[in-house]
């Protein structure tokens, strides 16, 4: 992503002259948010903090989702690799190169005013461990804090990567100060998008529906219909391509600002797997009689995040549809569910209230929860869609839902379609009113999921590919 700040390497195409802006404005809104936030949670949410220090690894050609990467974002719109960040209620500290420092500078005058705080740069010589700098971060830690043992919040589960943050995390190990975890409050204060957050998440599952509906489900139509052979990781690579060339599926969108939140997953052929981390095998694409096809695809806008999944079913058994109809019924009720002032966990109990009504009997096969909230993390565990959380829905909350059915048992000998599952996922907004379902141009409608391999049945009641493109 250009996004990841490493101005020490190379400078971002097309931007000012150091490269980079931040927005200035942005940032004092946030980190008013922020400190508002922290204040008014400091006992439940942010662990008792006096200073919370965010520590930023060195970059990494394998992109991971980090609390720390996506403050970063949240805050100054990019990721300061190689960075250590301490706020405190007078001043905030940044411990990194001279180039990064020379970037911050620009940021002084809006903390004043927005916090009343002062930044503060420590810059590193090239040569420097930063070990001289942090400790006298750490020694004014103590010097502006009231209480005897002050705590520092930190992110408890990322595990220090890079000399920078070893040596960090040394240092504070050897100080007296207390160690706090700040991951809910962190939590917390993304779970709710403004406006400018909301549009991101929109333009990202614009895209990633327009290459379900553009791409995948075009390409899956001809390969049927010609009888050709192509490979799971082969589909994966083309589809991958069309989210990183936006103009392949007719979205306007510039190439430098998206990305994947993982490889497309295409599944077939009996092996299937229904967490975002499943990958798309060599085999190939299997599509005869009452075979099942799963396509997920995640595209990401500006570094927020969405996910749309579809299940294609050819020649289907009316089992498969049956439980392809109760997996829709029980998906649009979850999100149905998602309303302001419900809990969390009323959307996976209304989609369980479905299975239980329709088919009690595939209750043992669906998925353990409806999704989680989505946005600059891919899976915003705080707002798991499981029975058991009971935290309250809020008005600009974004959630990935996904839910399915996993190993169901189908009448037929052939290995490749004796078991099957079935998976849909949408990105969706809770609104005011309804929530909005911003993937909703790809239909998950049986009209247009179910196709045939029987030339003979297509022609005698043909499938038309227009539907494709209807919602």
């Amino acid at each position: 992503m250009a996004d990841r700040l490493n101005v020490d390497a190379k400078p971002v195409p097309g931007g000012e002259s150091s490269g980079y802006t931040i927005d200035l404005e942005n940032l004092s809104k946030r980190l008013k948010e922020f400190y508002n936030h922290w204040s008014k949670h400091k006992s439940d949410l942010w662990g008792l903090s006096d200073a919370i220090a965010i520590a930023n690894p060195p970059t990494s050609e394998h992109f991971q989702y980090r609390k720390s990467s996506a403050f970063n974002f949240w805050l100054l719109g990019y990721e300061f690799s190689e960075t250590i960040m301490v706020f405190m209620d007078k001043q905030i500290h940044f411990l990194c190169s001279q180039k990064k420092a020379n970037l911050l500078e620009t940021l002084k005058g809006s903390a004043k005013e927005a916090v009343g705080t002062d930044l503060v740069i420590h810059v590193m010589a090239k040569s420097d461990d930063g070990s001289a700098l942090m400790e006298e971060i750490i020694h004014l830690v103590h010097a502006q804090t009231e209480s005897d043992s002050p705590v520092v919040g930190y992110i408890a589960k990322e595990v220090p990567e890079g000399k920078l943050l070893e040596t960090w995390f040394e240092k504070l190990a050897e100080s007296a100060l207390e160690i706090g975890d700040v991951t809910n409050g962190l939590s917390d204060l993304f779970a709710v998008k403004d406006a400018t957050e909301l549009i991101c998440v929109k333009k990202a599952a614009f895209l990633s529906s327009c290459v379900m509906k553009n791409f995948v489900v075009p390409k899956l139509e001809k390969i049927i219909d010609e009888e050709k052979r192509i490979s799971h990781s082969e589909l994966m690579d083309d589809a991958e391509k069309a989210i990183l060339v936006p103009t392949k599926v007719k979205v306007k969108l510039k190439a430098e600002d998206v990305g994947i939140c993982y490889p497309p997953i295409l599944q077939s052929g009996g092996k299937f797997d229904l967490q975002p981390c499943a990958l798309s095998n060599d085999d190939d694409l299997y599509y005869g009689p009452t075979s099942v096809i799963i396509c997920a695809i995640a595209s990401r806008y500006k570094s927020y995040c969405s996910n749309i999944a579809r299940t294609f079913l050819i020649d289907a058994t009316p089992a498969q549809i049956k439980a392809y109809d109760v997996l829709l019924k029980a998906h649009d009720s979850a999100i149905a569910a998602l309303k302001p002032g419900r809990n969390v966990s009323e959307a996976y109990q209304a989609a369980v209230a479905v299975v239980e009504n329709e088919s009690p009997e595939l209750l043992p096969n669906l998925t353990t929860s409806a999704g989680a909230g989505i946005g600059l993390e891919f899976c915003e565990s705080w707002l798991a869609l499981n029975a058991n959380n009971d935290r309250t829905i809020k008005t600009g909350m974004v959630f990935n839902v996904s839910l399915g059915f996993q190993n169901l048992r189908a009448e037929t000998n052939n290995e490749k379609t004796e078991k099957f599952s079935l998976l849909l996922a949408d990105t969706v907004i809770v609104t005011e009113e309804l929530p909005e379902v911003s993937t909703a141009i790809c239909s998950k409608a049986i009209k247009v999921v179910a196709f045939s391999s029987d030339k003979k049945e297509e022609e005698k009641h043909p499938r038309p590919r227009s539907e494709a493109n209807r919602t």
